[in-house]
């Protein structure tokens, strides 16, 4: 049961990016527009809304999400920090690589949500983490 509401609201979340240039991207839009700077500094995110620091555990959610919009990345997103910009009532997630967000998209308030859930550990089951090892020949 709790798989296939995760599942729905990747679903929704996936959905919501697609549409993200749709919404009323406030002070953002000049950063998610499809002619924006594939890289801008985060001190320009500051210079018009409050910026947080994301944990280590978030920045994985974030990166996982960003990896999954589409169009569907192959592979991993440049960036070891995320933050989120708040400002009027949006919210942005930028992965970030020396400064620069190169990887960016809009908050809906239910990812919000779960980031918070990420950042405070909850969650209902852990399980064995998947991990890759060479072959030893």
């Amino acid at each position: 049961m709790r798989t296939a509401w995760f599942s729905a609201a990747l679903s929704t979340a996936l959905a919501a990016g697609v549409s993200a240039h749709a919404q009323d991207a406030g002070v953002f839009e000049k950063w998610l527009s499809p002619d924006s700077p594939e890289c801008v500094p985060v001190s320009e995110f500051k210079a018009v809304s409050t910026v947080t620091d994301l944990s280590a555990a978030q920045f994985q959610f974030v990166r996982a999400l960003y990896v999954a919009l589409p169009p569907v990345s192959h592979t991993l997103p440049p960036g070891d920090r995320a933050v989120m910009a708040r400002s009027g009532g949006v919210a942005m997630l930028a992965l970030v690589d020396a400064g620069q967000a190169c990887a960016r998209f809009l908050a809906p308030d239910f990812i919000q949500a779960m980031l918070t859930q990420v950042g405070e550990g909850r969650n209902e089951h852990i399980g064995t983490p998947v991990s890759w090892r060479p072959a030893l020949d």
